[in-house]
């Protein structure tokens, strides 16, 4: 097995066809078909089920990207041991991270590595919170900055900050939500978030780590509330927001990302659980000493 027969049965495995993987791959259709049946042939079994234009991964097929994994992540451990023992360290670290984080907290902490070593750059992979645990299971990060809980048979944590929940309202919204009083100490106005029952929220899809706090703010708190709309990322969230399609629980941070204006924000007056944000790495995982500045630096 090699790194390249790997990746194009990994991304035909997750593209699901012939068709989307090649483009995905930038090959012909014929000659990723003819690859995966020189694999299949080496292998001396079919990795995949063909039906119609789709194909599924077979028994075998499992078998064979859960070894890939593991080689990748051998190798990637190599290369990181061999850039370490280099005088002038060239190559690439890999940190996983959400969407908005990759906007508001990567750049700065980018160039500050980037100062402290020049021949070497930052990959930045995006992803939810569960997909970032998986990738990080699988060796493909080298740090992650994520959400506690996280499983401690399986990573290794260092707390970096909290961030408070807010409401974030479309501005053509009434000021309907604002409480009366100055609120001490507090950036925004303040509101109950029993004043959410029967309002209609932009919400994140199911499984996310935010959808899931609300949820169960919803049975503390007795409200309930309408979908204005379904989205995958916290940026689409606030846009959404802008758009005035509805109001959303988001927090602290994303307010860099809509100008004065565009979004009234609200503080809960209510003691309201905390989003911890850590830095992550595989439990039993050695840091390179380049990861563990890139890990510094996250928690500065």
């Amino acid at each position: 097995m090699n790194t390249r027969q790997f990746r194009y049965i990994l991304t035909l495995a997750a593209e699901g066809s012939f068709s989307k993987a090649a483009k995905a791959l930038s090959i012909s259709q014929p000659s990723l078909s003819q690859y995966v049946k020189k694999i299949e042939k080496q292998c001396g079994l079919p990795l995949f089920e063909r039906t119609n234009n789709e194909v599924r991964l077979t028994d075998a097929g499992r078998l064979y990207i859960e070894a890939g994994r593991k080689v990748l992540d051998i190798e990637h451990q190599m290369e990181g041991q061999f850039t370490d023992l280099m005088e002038k360290k060239t190559g690439s670290l890999i940190i996983g991270t959400a969407p908005y984080r990759a906007a508001g907290t990567m750049p700065g902490v980018a160039a500050r590595f980037q100062a402290l070593h020049p021949g070497m750059h930052l990959v930045i992979r995006e992803g939810t919170t569960a997909e970032l645990e998986e990738g990080m299971q699988h060796g493909e990060f080298d740090l992650c900055l994520t959400m506690l809980p996280v499983d401690p048979l399986f990573f290794e944590v260092e707390k970096v900050k909290e961030e408070e929940l807010l409401l974030a309202v479309p501005a053509s919204f009434s000021e309907e939500f604002a409480e009366e009083g100055a609120p001490m100490g507090k950036q925004f106005p303040l509101t109950s978030i029993r004043k959410l029952d029967g309002q209609r929220l932009v919400l994140l899809s199911e499984g996310q780590y935010m959808r899931e706090m609300l949820e169960r703010l919803s049975v503390e708190y007795r409200f309930s509330v309408r979908p204005a709309a379904v989205v995958k990322s916290i940026e689409a969230q606030i846009e959404m927001v802008k758009a005035g399609v509805g109001m959303a629980i988001v927090p602290s941070g994303i307010e860099h990302f809509a100008a004065h204006g565009e979004v009234r924000f609200y503080e809960f007056r209510e003691d309201l659980p905390k989003r911890e944000v850590a830095v992550m790495w595989r439990k039993g995982q050695p840091l390179s000493e380049t990861a563990k500045e890139l890990k510094e630096l996250l928690l500065q």
